[in-house]
């Protein structure tokens, strides 16, 4: 019987249908049915299927939000923290961890790879947990970029590490340096969810799922509600004052709807003294000195995103008027001072699978995962890249017209596709074979506006 190695990934499981969190799909419980449907296989009924999970099955960023403790903007969960959200996982979907364990009895073998959603995996107890709910035989990959398969053959990899908006400074130990509790590092990616994403998914649970990510600041640039236009400035500028993490391009000094927020810090005394009562994680400093911290654009931006969810309810912050530098033209452009550019994504992973390729002398198959956006292309004379994609909802705002903020409160209007890659063994001649098969796909309704 020829064995395979079944590689998904970027399933994002979180708390179960109550949680604006969990982005998989699942309505159908697709997951669950995939898995059964691996162990009626041939293959499967002689556990000769590996199911390779490869990085951001679990998303720990956005399940049980309370759970994370942390104060400052270097360091994400400790281990209790990541366990507390592993369980709220765990409860909300007992029927995929069900039958995941149905099929390693069969002989066959899962393995979980760590990505930037849950690096959490890293915990002990936490793959103790996931090992009990799941099987004794449970695998776990952590520590490495790459893994390989088949003698060097097949090449798998997330595609995190070379994405500076996700990358650690050490993926052996993605610990951060300092403080009296152990805590995992929080890369620039996860805190942009914490403090910025999963407090906006609150009422539009689909803002974290457009692509590219800048396209969501005009978005809100165009709603009056809740002081959306301050944010999206406060989010465009924080990620010009940061462009290689955020692949933004660059901003100059002296943006007009910049300054003149930075002028109500410094001349309002009552919106003044509303961010001076929410700063220091609400313990309040005087007004003097948040105008002493706040003496730049950047630094106004930076503060605005660490404590949006309580400045957006105060009341001298509430009804900022647009400027019309918040204005999109055809291209993107926002603030007229930063330009669009590429964010890492597609053609960002086909120069690491073509570089990892060239460097390994046996490759034939390179994997990787992250960006969301499936993909196949011939990365040497010698190999094939595969990228199978999400198994979450996803939008290209480019391909919808006419898309709004409200769209964003309903995620069955989105298109998605459940792929997978299916690589065989080896034959006779020490050829694998690959290829990118889709489990599901669903158009949603927006994409044919």
């Amino acid at each position: 019987m020829t064995k395979q190695t079944i590689i998904i990934s970027d399933l994002h499981v979180g708390g179960g249908a109550k949680d604006p969190g969990d982005d998989h799909v699942y309505q159908k419980q697709q997951l669950e049915r995939f898995v059964k449907e691996l162990s009626q296989r041939p293959q499967g009924l002689t556990g000769d299927i590996e199911l390779y999970i490869n990085g951001d099955f679990l998303e720990f960023a956005q399940t049980l939000q309370d759970a994370y403790k942390g104060r400052d903007s270097k360091s994400w969960c400790s281990e209790s923290e990541s366990l507390a959200k592993l369980r709220a996982i765990l409860t909300g979907h007992p029927n995929i961890f069900a039958a995941l364990g149905d099929f390693m009895k069969l002989g066959n073998h899962v393995t979980l790879a760590a990505g930037n959603h849950d690096v959490d995996l890293y915990w002990e107890s936490v793959r103790r947990e996931l090992t009990q709910a799941i099987h004794p035989a449970l695998s776990f990959e952590i520590g490495s970029e790459w893994v390989e398969r088949y003698e060097g053959k097949l090449q798998i990899a997330h595609g995190h590490i070379p994405d500076p908006a996700n990358t650690f400074k050490l993926w052996r130990e993605p610990f951060a340096v300092g403080g009296s509790e152990r805590r995992l590092e929080m890369c620039a990616g996860t805190l942009f969810m914490v403090k910025f994403v999963n407090f906006l998914e609150k009422e539009y649970p689909f803002a974290d799922n457009i692509y590219p990510v800048q396209r969501l600041a005009n978005l809100l640039a165009k709603n009056d509600k809740k002081g959306l236009a301050v944010v999206a400035w406060a989010f465009l500028r924080f990620a010009a004052a940061n462009p290689v993490a955020l692949s933004t391009g660059s901003a100059e000094a002296g943006d007009p709807f910049g300054l003149e927020l930075l002028a109500k810090v410094h001349s309002d005394d009552v919106a003044a003294a509303e961010l001076a009562r929410v700063a220091d994680q609400g313990r309040g400093i005087p007004v003097k000195d948040l105008r002493h911290r706040l003496r730049t654009e950047e630094a106004l931006a930076e503060f605005l995103l660490m404590h949006w969810p309580e400045v957006s309810s105060l009341p001298a912050w509430e009804q900022v008027s647009k400027a019309p530098v918040l204005s999109t033209d055809g291209d993107g452009n926002s603030l007229g001072t930063i330009y669009s550019s590429s964010a890492f994504g597609r053609d960002s992973l086909r120069v690491s699978a073509t570089n990892r390729a060239s460097e390994v002398r046996d490759a034939q198959v390179v994997v990787m995962g992250h960006t969301h956006i499936a993909d196949e292309c011939q990365a040497t004379h010698k190999a094939k890249y595969f990228n199978p994609g999400s198994w979450t909802r996803y939008a290209d705002v480019s391909q919808i017209d006419g898309l709004v903020l409200d769209d964003l409160r309903d995620e069955g209007k989105f298109p998605y596709s459940l792929n997978y890659i299916q690589v065989d063994e080896p034959d006779a001649a020490g050829q694998i074979t690959a290829s990118k098969l889709t489990f599901e796909r669903s158009a949603g309704a927006l994409a044919k506006r």
